[in-house]
């Protein structure tokens, strides 16, 4: 990994503003099971009629086992302004996991290879979603700087007990793959705990790894606190290797079966930058921006770095799993004494829900000036899922850097159901606020997705997130795309 180099987030924005791509997919792991309530819905808002005017999009989905084995599949064309939603209990009507892989196809350039997608996992006890993590490369992509064939990732908090296990899945693409694996188990005094695995995963399989079961004596190791795992995989191709990593409550002790849970929150994981050359950004501040959550704190992820890096006023200790205070819709300034921020520091939103329920971590980095550089007119996400009944808040939150400008400024907000436009209104900002949602919408709501976008003439310099509060669960906070 020390060789590999990847563009800094003003050069990545940059990049992709003139990239050419007419396919697009993502993957997602899908779990099904009706007697204990379990579903996944996958969900997108058609962004590429709304926000590109491309209207003949060919979606292509795919439901397969954990072996890459087809179980279903089924073609639709995209061509209303409105979102689509995918829902694993639909198709399936007996216990599975797998995975959902959607592929996208168009005459016209997507501008980007990876999609805007949600994938959202309900339990008895919680409701959770990720946005688009791991995704098959195309072909145009093979052979370059972005097909990996190892990786490190981190990203990954272990909260492991005697009645919380942590997971995480790595899906594949169209090869078969040898893979390598090692992984590094960190408790809150730094000491690490290793093992090896080795692992064939066939054509668009999935691996699951469940560290309680490769790490000995992990619960132990741990001592009723938070640990970190970074997982080094050698042995990939044809994919990005972004995994889906976190906990989950078991219905039966030191159980794996994800089909019989009682509760499950995850993120992404990231590649550990403290092995890829990147580029600094171009100021030595930034920001952490905590969205609308019921309760919570903020994380750092470990990584080696030679910056002096400051959370507000919490001193970042490198190679730490480090946790501050930070209250709802606060915003913490992240300081560098000595040299540049890195482009990527990543950092995490973390919700409590209630004192039984897991908490909810929302992989949101630093927000870095060079967001400004490049002009953003849309942010949009996923507002609230079909299946589920509850609330739904947006959270916009200024990052004003130097800039002395008013911040007055109009909006447009929309909510796109899965039939149509529900909802177009003016939204004035004169400071960073949270949008109640459901209260610009009628309280008897058809069992649907719904999208949020925003759209307004500056909107660079604006942090978006959407939290979603089932009743009498624990919910999720997710930032915009």
């Amino acid at each position: 990994m020390g060789k590999v180099k990847i563009l800094s987030t003003l050069q990545n924005k940059a990049a992709q503003k003139k990239s050419i791509h007419k396919n697009s997919s993502t993957v997602f792991l899908g779990i099904v099971n009706p007697e204990k309530g379990i579903d996944t819905e996958v969900s997108l808002l058609n962004h590429f009629l709304v926000k590109r005017n491309i209207s003949d999009v060919i979606a292509t989905i795919e439901y397969r086992d954990l072996s890459g084995k087809i179980y279903d599949s089924f073609n639709i064309k995209m061509n209303e302004p409105r979102s689509y939603a995918f829902r694993l209990g639909n198709h399936i009507k007996k216990e599975f996991i797998g995975s959902i892989y959607l592929y996208f196809q168009s005459n016209e350039n997507l501008a980007v290879p990876f999609c805007a997608v949600m994938s959202v996992i309900k339990t008895k006890e919680s409701v959770c979603g990720v946005h688009t993590y791991g995704r098959r490369l195309e072909k145009n992509e093979m052979g370059t700087a972005i097909e990996l064939h190892k990786t490190i990732e981190t990203g990954w908090t272990l909260r492991d007990s005697e009645s919380i296990r942590s997971f995480a899945a790595l899906h594949g693409g169209q090869f078969k793959l040898s893979l390598d694996i090692k992984i590094e188990c960190s408790n809150e005094s730094g000491i690490i705990k290793t093992a090896k695995i080795y692992r064939i995963l066939e054509p668009f399989g999935t691996l699951i790894i469940f560290p309680q079961d490769i790490i000995e004596g992990l619960i132990e190791h741990l001592g009723q606190a938070k640990g970190h795992a970074k997982i080094f995989i050698n042995g990939l191709s044809g994919i990005f290797p972004r995994m889906i990593c976190g906990n989950y409550k078991p219905e039966s002790k030191n159980s794996d079966d994800l089909t019989k849970i009682n509760e499950i929150q995850f993120t992404h994981t990231n590649f550990d930058f403290s092995q890829i050359s990147q580029p600094n950004a171009i100021s030595n501040y930034g920001y952490y921006n905590q969205p609308d959550l019921p309760d919570g704190y903020g994380i750092v992820y470990p990584v080696q770095t030679k910056s002096d890096i400051t959370i507000g006023k919490s001193k970042y200790i490198p190679d730490t799993l480090h946790q501050f205070k930070v209250k709802p819709m606060q915003q913490l300034e992240v300081h560098s004494k000595n040299i540049n921020l890195p482009s990527r520091f990543i950092a995490a939103a973390v919700g409590i829900w209630g004192k039984e329920n897991l908490e909810s971590e929302c992989s949101t980095g630093t927000y870095i000036e060079d967001y400004l550089k490049i002009s953003s007119h849309w942010h949009w996400g996923l507002l609230k899922p079909g299946f589920e009944k509850g609330n739904s808040s947006v959270s916009i939150i200024y990052n004003k850097f130097n800039q002395n400008q008013n911040l007055k400024r109009k909006l447009k907000f929309f909510i796109y159901s899965e039939d149509c436009l529900l909802l177009e209104e003016e939204i004035i900002l004169t400071e960073s606020q949270i949008i109640k949602a459901m209260d610009f919408l009628p309280k008897k709501l058809p069992n649907k997705s719904l999208w949020y976008v925003l759209i307004g003439d500056i909107l660079e310099d604006l942090n978006v997130f959407s939290t979603f509060y089932p009743a009498d669960k624990a919910g999720f906070a997710e930032h915009a795309f």
